[in-house]
């Protein structure tokens, strides 16, 4: 067997102590390396607030070769322990525009902060029409009124603190990772969870002389080297968040980069809980897209959703194109069991309304994978989706091949079942040589990496592997209940509900 199929596991030996790695990403790169990220989370495999932070795996070819780099790390805790009062990295998503630069988007927590403890805001000010960072030096409360301090410019690395009513420079400043500085001099404390420690007090940090708000920030990071390096953060929250939003997260996985009006744009899912209820019932997905690879950000509609889908929220990008139609096509994880679409004609900035594929069930609210790949078969795109193909849990993973009609309608043509236990977050790309690879939670906080093809009659031939018989681990009482759903589901759609 050709030694480049013996390709080897990612983020599988331990790397960075951690036996508890989620949320894959994945993409080729434009000199056909590939990319795969992941949450490394310390001694559990809980969300935030956690002790979690980011790496990332490159390999020239995506077969093997891995090589890794800690893109964003917390320090405020050591990596043997974790806590609910760390600060932590949460999701990342990653795609390369066409000058070279490869973007990470990730959710940064402050200590104590998760989906559910965030608090409604952006954690910014304006002052004369420009927005700047607020911190306290007190109890970190829900009213950003009672903030007194705000981050000045950066210049040559560092940004000086004032205070916010007298617009008063202090003897605080902050350099580009946002750690703290005293008169000039680096503030310390001791790391929690180790003996003797120090660590340099940030903004992040609960041991932090000033603190941040605490709630959700997309935190930026570009490299322009593949990866062995990395720039200082941009938190683009100040662009895009809206000030009643408490939770604004991005869709892990993978960005898009299309031609937009003769420029490149570059494009990345995200979604809210509206600052309603912090329920992800009242989640919503929208975009967020740059044209001047990635100085600025907007952000689209939040785009309506049909009732049957009760929600949406963790999405990817597909370009879809059909003989007669071209669309951009967000799919995004739902309370369905069919996993919901919705298009766009004017490069992501409005988008119709989200409704359900029928032919493309999935395990609902979880995350599912999608795009559009260069293969053709019969003339027409092949689209592939990596989901889990069990309606009750995260279970029975599914590889299904689609062949984009000349209306824009997917028709799904193949099923390979990859897994017939767990099977949750997952993450496809094209290797550079035609074969596909699909980067996916195959046990709770365990990542498996899984190389295959796709023949010209749609047929999908996992490398090392076989085509699973598909036995979910249902009751008959279970069955039953599965059918329902499906009946109700049926009504629904033809209602015009989904």
């Amino acid at each position: 067997m050709d030694s480049k199929f013996l390709y080897e596991q990612i983020f599988d030996n331990k790397e960075y102590g951690s036996e508890r790695n989620r949320i894959p990403a994945l993409y080729t790169l434009n000199d056909g390396s590939v990319m795969a990220g992941a949450d490394i989370r310390y001694g559990h495999g809980s969300d935030s607030p956690n002790n979690i932070d980011i790496a990332v795996a490159v390999s020239k070819n995506g077969y093997n070769g891995w090589e890794y780099v800690m893109v964003n790390h917390f320090d405020d805790y050591a990596d043997t322990v974790t806590s609910t009062d760390s600060a932590s990295f949460i999701d990342s998503v990653i795609v390369q525009s066409g000058t070279g630069r490869i973007f990470m988007i990730a959710d940064a927590q402050p200590y104590e902060c998760g989906y559910l403890q965030c608090k409604t805001g952006s954690g910014y000010c304006e002052i004369d029409g420009k927005k700047y960072l607020l911190l306290t030096d007190g109890k970190n409360s829900d009213k950003l009124n009672t903030f007194g301090y705000f981050i000045g410019d950066f210049e040559d690395g560092f940004a000086p603190v004032f205070t916010r009513k007298e617009r008063k420079i202090t003897e605080y400043s902050v350099d580009r990772e946002f750690r703290l500085y005293k008169n000039g001099e680096p503030l310390y404390s001791d790391q929690k969870g180790s003996q003797g420690v120090k660590i340099q007090q940030n903004i992040f940090y609960s041991c932090s002389d000033l603190k941040c708000y605490k709630t959700t920030y997309l935190w930026m990071r570009y490299s322009d080297d593949n990866g062995k390096t990395w720039s200082h953060p941009r938190i683009l929250s100040e662009q895009v968040k809206n000030e009643k939003e408490s939770f604004l997260g991005v869709g892990p996985g993978r960005g898009a980069v299309i031609n937009h009006n003769g420029k490149e744009r570059i494009l990345f899912c995200v979604y809210d809980n509206n600052g309603l209820f912090k329920d992800p019932i009242f989640e919503n997905a929208s975009v967020i897209y740059s044209d001047d690879n990635g100085e600025t950000w907007h952000r689209s509609n939040k785009i309506k959703i049909r009732s049957g889908l009760q929600k949406t929220s963790e999405a990817q990008l597909v370009r879809i194109e059909g003989e007669n139609y071209k669309a951009l096509r967000i799919y995004a994880r739902n309370l369905s069991n069919y996993i919901a679409y919705a298009d766009s004609t004017d490069g992501g900035e409005t988008w119709s309304e989200f409704r359900a594929d029928r032919s493309l069930e999935g395990t609902k609210n979880c995350m599912v994978s999608l795009i559009e790949t260069s293969k053709k078969i019969d003339g027409k795109q092949v689209v592939l989706c990596s989901a889990g193909g069990n309606l009750l849990a995260r279970a029975d993973g599914v590889i299904r091949v689609g062949l984009t009609e000349s209306n824009g309608d997917v028709n799904w043509i193949s099923s390979y079942h990859l897994t017939q236990g767990f099977y949750g977050y997952s993450c496809l790309t094209e290797l550079s040589d035609g074969n596909f690879a699909v980067f996916c939670e195959d046990e709770a906080a365990h990542l498996r990496y899984v190389v295959f093809s796709v023949s010209d009659s749609g047929t999908v031939n996992e490398i090392n592997g076989d085509n699973l018989d598909f036995k979910p681990d249902v009751s008959p009482k279970t069955e039953r209940s599965v059918k329902i759903k499906r009946a109700v589901a049926r009504i629904k759609f033809r209602l015009g509900l989904m």
